[in-house]
């Protein structure tokens, strides 16, 4: 149809079609930052990783493209952790409760910081309900998997209190293995 125009028809057409492209690379242009700020404002590590895969697929060479693959490889591995059918930690724990915690220690558990993690546990046993118990396992749960040797005591503690020993000893090992030494145990008779 183009070449069936008179010369400046379509010299104006390939005009206006550039143009048109102009504005839609400028448009794109504009949105790379919106898509980077989803990356990073994100919450739930399985969001982190489908935001920084939309932004990379619109701006593999883009100005963050760098930093979202690195935040997409972190969030990725605590988005593995988090859907494991063993870890109580679930999408509803990435919404923060009033009083408790915080957006940054959620955003920063979801790419993988154990200390975050462990900081939103100890806010969500403050909670002092059942939800609340739920999270602050699920928190350590996550720490623990993610490599904090402290959590991992501190979970293999909790479990022998509610007696599941099972789950007490299983922490325990892992703690074990990541380097924690626990303190000697007394007997429960006094010299």
């Amino acid at each position: 149809m183009l070449w069936g125009m008179n010369r400046g028809l379509r010299a104006a057409a390939v005009l206006c079609a550039l143009w048109a492209l102009g504005g839609a690379a400028t448009a794109a242009d504009a949105n790379e930052p919106t898509m980077r700020a989803a990356v990073e404002t994100a919450l739930w590590p399985g969001d982190i990783v489908r935001a920084a895969d939309r932004y990379l697929s619109s701006h593999p060479e883009g100005a963050g493209a760098d930093a979202v693959r690195s935040l997409r490889q972190r969030a990725t591995q605590a988005w593995q952790i988090v859907s494991r059918s063993d870890v109580k930690l679930y999408r509803s724990a990435f919404v923060p409760r009033e009083g408790g915690e915080t957006l940054q220690d959620m955003h920063r558990a979801s790419l993988g910081d154990r200390a975050a993690a462990v900081r939103l546990a100890h806010a969500s046993k403050r909670a002092g309900d059942a939800q609340g118990e739920q999270r602050y396992v699920g928190w350590l749960q996550l720490a623990s998997l993610l490599g904090d040797e402290h959590a991992s005591y501190e979970l293999a503690l909790h479990f022998r209190r509610t007696d599941q020993l099972v789950l007490a000893a299983r922490y325990e090992a892992v703690a074990i293995a990541l380097g924690y030494q626990p303190a000697p145990g007394l007997d429960h008779v006094r010299k």
